[in-house]
């Protein structure tokens, strides 16, 4: 008997143990169906007597899997199959974050109906399905059926310390900021990093957005670590229109970053990448570096008291590697009407001359504007209509009594500059108004041997190649007017 029931147990046991195995057999060619997009095969396992949750490896059910390929007919099935709305995997992903991450307001909608959890987030990063559907998609019914259902406004996730108003901002998404502001997201915030809503508006442009910040009574000279404020991002960020909002809102038109950089440097920040020589390597960070001046906002913070002699206080010469930047000249001393030098602007110069713009004040290396109007500190030609403009701003500064013969503390001139970039009408233009044909630089270089393409110039060597010829025109010219000293040595 003894044996017999033994033998019994064993069979009963043996028996479970291979239905455990067909049930978990169904339940992962169930959860196989849905990764595979296959509804028919959901549709034929879901009549079976399956576990609807039963989970992958990774921790995925098919309902997770459902969302994610935004099937909103399977996920329908698995949910009248009594499918877990909140289960989630081994990252904590839900079929609700999944949603929101494909921006699908319709499962959205479909999950939270059947009691999908708003506030469960991601186990690693804390990201909540609020702020996923305020990055994903610009509208904002999604975002409203969340907060319907208790979503927490305010939550951060781990990793810096974001808000989903400021994911909805980042992304420009001014609906959805609008409908997270309207049900209490705090406006005044601050990441890990000290951005706020309104610094996170200004790096993308938002001014709908802006303009509800401030009607919310935030503080539009608000300021990040380092002192960064709204208006010298909008303006570090190429965002003229919103800029102009900021400063006719009352933002400080006076105020500077670490660099001592203001709005005014910012505006004209093509004379800053010129000088700093940045490579434009069609790179997405290039975009806004190597953007045209705002003029516009030139005109708006003059009006409202921008320092036309503002100065920049760090601008050392840059490591050769240092992001991209290969500047040959330090920008310590540079003043926004130095920067529209460099690039020809003249439209912007008489702009700032009109408030109050000293022409005559230099770098700390002594390198005048006249010197970066006729091409000192450029690694390049410029474009023939870029040529046009820089001789105006050359003729301009003459005019207003630049010393064609100033020497910088490198021994340059503003002829060793026209002569690195081949400009022959400048040096023609500066020849005739007395400036030095054979001064040699620190290094001995004269405007000759830089035309000439000397291996100890500052053009770099993989430019030489393509550009310096003794045979040039503009080494031809400069001996034409005189400046082969070895020829007068004769």
């Amino acid at each position: 008997m003894g044996i017999r029931a033994k033998g019994v147990s064993w069979w009963v046991f043996a028996l479970l143990s291979v239905v455990s195995l067909a049930v978990q057999a169904s339940d992962f060619r169930l959860v196989e169906a849905a990764k595979n997009r296959d509804s028919a095969a959901v549709r034929t396992i879901l009549r079976q007597a399956v576990d609807v949750n039963a989970r992958d490896p990774d921790g995925s059910t098919a309902l997770l899997w459902a969302v994610h390929w935004n099937d909103l007919d399977t996920a329908e099935r698995l949910i009248r199959a009594r499918a877990d709305v909140n289960v989630a995997n081994q990252y904590g992903d839900t079929p609700l974050w999944e949603a929101c991450n494909n921006g699908s307001v319709a499962m959205v909608e479909k999950l939270v109906r059947a009691g999908a959890n708003p506030n469960t987030s991601l186990l690693e990063t804390g990201e909540t399905a609020l702020m996923t559907c305020a990055r994903s998609t610009g509208n904002p019914a999604a975002a409203l059926l969340l907060l319907a259902q208790g979503a927490d406004v305010t939550a951060k996730e781990k990793q810096k310390e974001q808000t989903a108003l400021m994911w909805a901002l980042e992304r420009r998404h001014p609906e959805v900021a609008r409908a997270l502001i309207e049900h209490g997201a705090d406006v005044r915030a601050k990441s890990k990093s000290g951005f706020t809503p309104l610094l996170f508006a200004a790096r993308q442009g938002n001014v709908e957005s802006a303009r509800l910040l401030v009607e919310r009574g935030v503080d539009v000279n608000e300021k990040a670590p380092g002192g960064l404020t709204p208006l010298l991002v909008a303006a570090d960020s190429g965002q003229e229109a919103f800029a102009i909002f900021l400063a006719e809102k009352g933002a400080d038109v006076k105020a500077a970053d670490p660099n001592g950089l203001t709005a005014l440097h910012y505006a004209v920040r093509k004379g800053h990448t010129i000088l700093m020589y940045w490579q434009n390597r069609g790179e997405p960070g290039d975009a806004y570096r190597f953007r045209s001046n705002l003029p516009e906002l030139v005109k708006v913070l003059l009006e409202h008291g921008a320092d036309p002699n503002a100065r920049i206080k760090k601008g050392n010469r840059l490591n050769p590697e240092s992001a991209g930047a290969r500047p040959q000249l330090g920008l310590a001393g540079a003043t926004p009407f130095f920067l529209a030098a460099a690039t020809g602007d003249v439209g912007i110069m008489r702009a700032l001359l009109a408030k109050g713009a000293d022409p005559d004040l230099i770098t700390q290396d002594r390198t005048t504007p006249l010197m970066v109007a006729a091409g000192f500190g450029r690694k390049e030609p410029r474009k023939k209509e870029d040529e046009r403009q820089a001789l105006e701003a050359v003729k301009l500064l003459v005019e207003l009594g630049a010393d064609v013969k100033a020497i910088n503390s490198e021994g340059r001139t503003a002829l060793h500059g026209a002569a690195s970039v081949w400009a022959d009408e400048i040096i023609e233009f500066l020849v005739a108004k007395g400036a030095n044909l054979v001064v040699e630089d620190k290094y001995g270089q004269t405007p000759l041997s830089i035309a000439e393409g000397d291996p100890n110039d500052f053009v770099d060597s993989s430019e030489k190649s393509a550009r310096a010829s003794p045979t040039s025109s503009t080494a031809q010219l400069i001996r034409k007017l005189g400046g082969d000293r070895l020829a007068q040595d004769r």
